[in-house]
């Protein structure tokens, strides 16, 4: 029996982490998918790191440590680390620029501050600068050139995004953490007890709901300007398509975002592969 080839460190680090992008990365072309998985990675150190920490401070030393990491590799050295080695590979190319990697640490001082956003422009502030960020450097790396290739795959990763929130609104209450907009929730009558305990109101589903409409149309906006997001590019894409499966159990569910159906949801592979396949999204 052959054994199963040991995928390098970054890929295996987001095979186990950041499943989506894993399994979207996998459509990229051969030659650049470590870069891919490279870039993810370093995503996905940044991101966690109040999920790490016990102590807000402690969360602020972390995002300096990354601060100061990126600016030794701007100036030439490379600190030792699993992910900061290959990722001084592709800034050393000219593949990725510090500033703009060092734009992802810096949008998650945000989640250090342990406050919800105060409206939805605030929350949509927060994906551009996460999600939507890092899809288009993730295009870049795929060869995607142009402000309209690169607004192509911001729109896509806004759009994954905002379903992102919605998908751990469990996970961010289990840490009596909140992202969704402070107003609708007002609007909607629906308290942090509401979230933090996971009932199951008409209220909350209505909120839900809302959001899932406007997520539903981010997808739609982002499928209508696909074509100028270049065939290579299109694994930064096709996380619009999980995104979209995503809604489609959410509605099952009666948009209760504590349901198993939603929460536990699987990528749908399938629809993913074909649309993989067909290069499109």
């Amino acid at each position: 029996m052959t054994d199963t080839p040991k995928l390098p460190y970054c890929a295996d680090y987001v095979r186990r982490h950041d499943r989506d992008r894993f399994l979207c990365a996998l459509f990229a072309r051969p030659e650049r998918r470590d870069d891919l998985f490279t870039l993810y990675a370093f995503n996905q150190e940044v991101s966690k790191t109040r999920e790490l920490v016990s102590e807000v401070m402690l969360g602020h030393i972390r995002v300096q440590w990354w601060h100061d990491a990126l600016t030794d590799l701007g100036e030439g050295t490379v600190r030792k680390h699993e992910v900061i080695e290959p990722l001084a590979e592709l800034v050393k190319s000219g593949d990725l620029r510090v500033e703009e990697l060092d734009k992802l640490v810096s949008a998650r001082e945000f989640d250090l501050e342990d406050r919800q956003p105060d409206n939805q422009a605030e929350l949509d502030t927060y994906i551009d600068q996460t999600s939507g960020h890092l899809a288009v450097l993730a295009a870049r790396l795929l060869g995607a050139e142009g402000e309209d290739a690169e607004h192509s795959a911001r729109l896509a990763g806004n759009a994954y995004g905002l379903v992102g929130i919605l998908r751990a609104i469990v996970f961010h209450g289990r840490a009596k953490r909140l992202y969704l907009p402070k107003d609708q929730m007002e609007h909607c009558d629906v308290s942090q007890s509401d979230i933090f305990e996971f009932r199951k109101k008409d209220e909350v589903k209505t909120l839900i709901h809302g959001l899932a409409d406007l997520a539903h149309q981010r997808i739609k906006d982002a499928r209508s300007v696909r074509k100028a997001l270049p065939k290579k590019a299109h694994a930064v894409g096709l996380q619009v398509v999980l995104a979209d499966g995503y809604l489609r159990k959410l509605k099952k569910a009666g948009y209760d975002p504590f349901s198993a159906e939603f929460g536990l949801a699987r990528p749908a592979s399938l629809r993913l592969t074909l649309n993989g396949m067909l290069k499109r999204y």
